[in-house]
């Protein structure tokens, strides 16, 4: 959607990665891709998922990822 593509590279591939993969990778899994913490990862992770509510709640699709959230914190 062009709400992800507004990302880095880097907030994309772990936002991606997280919350549209059918298994996502652990943040240990991530950060050490990226050679940094598991706690750095979380906060790109939260920054990106935020940056892509706002994008698509300003485009009218506030359900789809209310909805997805939910789903994953189960």
């Amino acid at each position: 959607s062009a709400a992800i593509q507004k990302l880095s590279p880097r907030e994309r591939h772990i936002f991606t990665a997280r919350y549209l993969s059918e298994d996502p990778p652990k943040l240990e899994a991530l950060a050490s891709e990226y050679g940094i913490s598991r706690e750095r990862v979380r906060q790109i992770e939260q920054r990106s998922f935020e940056k892509v509510q706002s994008a698509m709640l300003a485009g009218g699709h506030h359900r789809t990822l209310a909805s997805q959230e939910a789903s994953r914190k189960k």
